[in-house]
C-alpha cells in the first residue's frame, strides 16, 4: 500500500522593509528621497552664517571708522590757538561740520553719539544756544541707557538752558541728575547752584551749598574751592567753630543744602 505525504506549504512572516532597517538607514533613505529639500536646508545654513558674520564685521567697521573720524574732529576741536581768534572760531566749525556728519553717517554708534555730544558743545562756544539745546535733548532721546553719559549731557542742557534765559528749565534739568541715583557728577550740579546762588547775590543759599558739598563730597575736585568761596562769604563762621559746634551751629540747614540733602525739589526764586 503506499503512502502519499501530503506537503504543507511553510509558513513565512511578512515583514517590512522598514523594519529591518536601522535609524541610520531610514535617515540616510530619507535624504536620498528628499535631495533637494536637503540640500536647500544646507545652502540656507551657509547663507544665513555668512551673513551674520558679514554684519557682524561691518557693524565693527563702521564703529572703527566713527571713532577715527570723531577723533580727528575732536582733534581739531581742541586744537585751537588761544592768540587768534578768527583761527580757534575756524577750528570750531569745521569741527562741528565733521561732528554733525558723524551724527549722520554712522547714527547708532557710541563714536556718534559723543560726537552728538561734542557737537552741541561746539554750538554752545559759537553762540548758538537754541541749537545746542536741540543737539542735547536729541541724545537724551536717543541714548537714554548710560546714566553717567546721560547725566553729563544733562548738565550741559541745564547750562544752556541758563544762557538762554530758561532759569526754570536749568534747575529741573540739574534736579533730574541729582535725583538718578547712577549719577557721578551730583557734586558740580550742587557747584553749579551754588554759583547761581552766588551770581544772584543769594549770599546764604550760595553758602549753604558750598559747605553741603563739602559735608557730602569731601573728596570732590570742587570741594576746596568750595571751602574758600565759603571763607569769602562768610568769614565769620570761620572765627569760632568750636563755639559754633557747642551752640548747635552744625545742625543749622541753610534752604539751598536743605534741598540737596533732603533730595527735595529745587524751587526756582
Amino acid at each position: 500500500m503506499a503512502y502519499k505525504i501530503k506537503e504543507t506549504p511553510s509558513k513565512t512572516t511578512h515583514v517590512e522593509a522598514e523594519d529591518i532597517l536601522s535609524s541610520k538607514d531610514r535617515f540616510l533613505c530619507w535624504v536620498e528621497e528628499n535631495r533637494r529639500l536637503v540640500w536647500g536646508g544646507i545652502l540656507l545654513t551657509v547663507v544665513v552664517v555668512v551673513a551674520v558674520i558679514t554684519l557682524g564685521w561691518l557693524s565693527q567697521k563702521k564703529h572703527e571708522e566713527a571713532w577715527e573720524l570723531q577723533g580727528k574732529a575732536q582733534h581739531i576741536y581742541l586744537d585751537r590757538p588761544m592768540d587768534d581768534v578768527k583761527k580757534a572760531q575756524g577750528n570750531i566749525q569745521a569741527a562741528s561740520t565733521l561732528f554733525q556728519e558723524i551724527q549722520e553717517k554712522f547714527s547708532g554708534t557710541r563714536g556718534a553719539d559723543v560726537s552728538l555730544f561734542l557737537l552741541g558743545n561746539s554750538l554752545m562756544e559759537e553762540q548758538k544756544i537754541p541749537a545746542a539745546i536741540e543737539k542735547y535733548n536729541e541724545l537724551i532721546r536717543s541714548s537714554g541707557g548710560d546714566p553717567i553719559f546721560l547725566g553729563l549731557v544733562q548738565q550741559r542742557l541745564g547750562l544752556a538752558y541758563l544762557l538762554n534765559g530758561d532759569r526754570e528749565l536749568a534747575l529741573s534739568t540739574w534736579q533730574a541728575i541729582l535725583d538718578n541715583p547712577k549719577t557721578l557728577n551730583k557734586d558740580q550740579i550742587v557747584f553749579e547752584l551754588a554759583k547761581l546762588a552766588e551770581s544772584e547775590e543769594k549770599t546764604q543759599e550760595a553758602v549753604g551749598y558750598y559747605k553741603q558739598l563739602m559735608q557730602n563730597y569731601p573728596l570732590s575736585p570742587f570741594a576746596n574751592e568750595a571751602g574758600l568761596r565759603v571763607k569769602i562769604l562768610a568769614p565769620e563762621e570761620q572765627k569760632e567753630p568750636s563755639q559754633t559746634e557747642s551752640k548747635g551751629g552744625s545742625n543749622e540747614k541753610l534752604e539751598g543744602a536743605e534741598n540737596v540733602e533732603k533730595g527735595e525739589k529745587i524751587t526756582p526764586k
